[in-house]
């Protein structure tokens, strides 16, 4: 992993060094900002194989590869960039899209483009083009084009690069090809893929779908409401299909919900002595039914949540 942050020269110094490091990170770009005091940004980049994966956090500013920065330095890569915070206007090739948080996009390194940020956190993840090329079906109308979450092939894309990003540079180069090769699949589905790449890409549909339940089923474990036929129509699915994902995996949708809102259950009445009853925190974690709870919670963990919590106020 390589890091810059221009927190670590002086405030005169932030933004010039700033334009040096968006070219060593990325490639020859003309990054043009505002005069302030200071310029705090910094890249976090990861290398998985050929492709490189940035979290980037910088001021406002207008970054632009045209023509005289591409005949300094050619380079042929795709950049897509999913937008974490702050918003951004993409123009290339005679296309502009006003890019929003969880939006994302791709440029072409061949051809100038410009990129205007507010300030903004994006996720930057660096393709060769000749990896990403083949797969798209018509890869000229496939840049500044707004991709965002629509419950399907974008929701499942954006879920995915979220989730690579997590992932620790350090795990093998097997497991990274198979993220990579996942990964482009998802980009070309959601952008317009050829139909090898659609016949092709079913694992990595599936792989990424459920990533993008996951995902959901965390950000909402607290509604009572979170059902299969609810999931299923937020990501555009079938209830049976949705049922099939979790076959690959050791815990159905149901019991994967189960199990998430017992440790969340767990984890309160570990550190919220005093504050909740048992009550409060199963309700709070979506259990509408109080003795169905205790009954869950017994079975996970052996004893009763009463019992549990006083183990846990013995031992501090």
């Amino acid at each position: 992993m390589q890091n810059w942050t221009t927190t670590s020269r002086p405030s005169r110094e932030q933004y010039s060094y700033w334009r040096e490091v968006i070219c060593e990170a990325f490639t020859a770009l003309d990054p043009v900002a505002e005069a302030v005091n200071t310029f705090e940004s910094y890249v976090e980049q990861k290398d998985f194989s050929d492709v490189t994966i940035s979290t980037v956090k910088s001021r406002a500013q207008t970054i632009v590869r045209g023509l005289p920065e591409i005949k300094r330095t050619p380079s042929e890569f795709y950049f897509a960039n999913l937008q974490l915070s702050g918003t951004c206007v993409v123009t290339q090739d005679r296309r502009v899209a006003r890019i929003k948080p969880g939006d994302f996009y791709i440029v072409d390194t061949t051809r100038p483009y410009a990129l205007d940020f507010d300030e903004w956190e994006i996720v930057c993840i660096r393709i060769p083009k000749h990896m990403l090329l083949p797969l798209l079906r018509n890869p000229g109308q496939s840049t500044a084009i707004r991709l965002h979450s629509d419950g399907a092939l974008g929701t499942i894309a954006s879920e995915y690069i979220q989730s690579i990003n997590r992932c620790s540079d350090s795990i093998d180069s097997g497991a990274k090809q198979v993220l990579i090769s996942n990964l482009l699949q998802l980009l070309a589905l959601a952008l317009g893929g050829t139909a090898e790449t659609k016949e092709n890409s079913r694992t990595a549909v599936r792989q990424g779908m459920r990533d993008a339940i996951t995902r959901y089923i965390d950000n909402n474990l607290a509604s009572p409401n979170l059902c299969v036929s609810d999931v299923a129509a937020r990501f555009r699915i079938s209830t049976r299909y949705l049922h099939k994902l979790f076959e690959d995996v050791d815990q159905s949708f149901a019991q994967t919900i189960l199990e998430k809102r017992l440790l969340r259950c767990a984890h309160d009445l570990s550190f919220r002595t005093g504050r909740s009853s048992v009550s409060d925190v199963a309700f709070r974690w979506g259990f509408g039914d109080l003795s169905h709870f205790c009954r869950m919670f017994k079975r996970r963990f052996g004893i009763t949540a009463s019992d549990y919590r006083a183990c846990r106020e013995a031992r501090d």
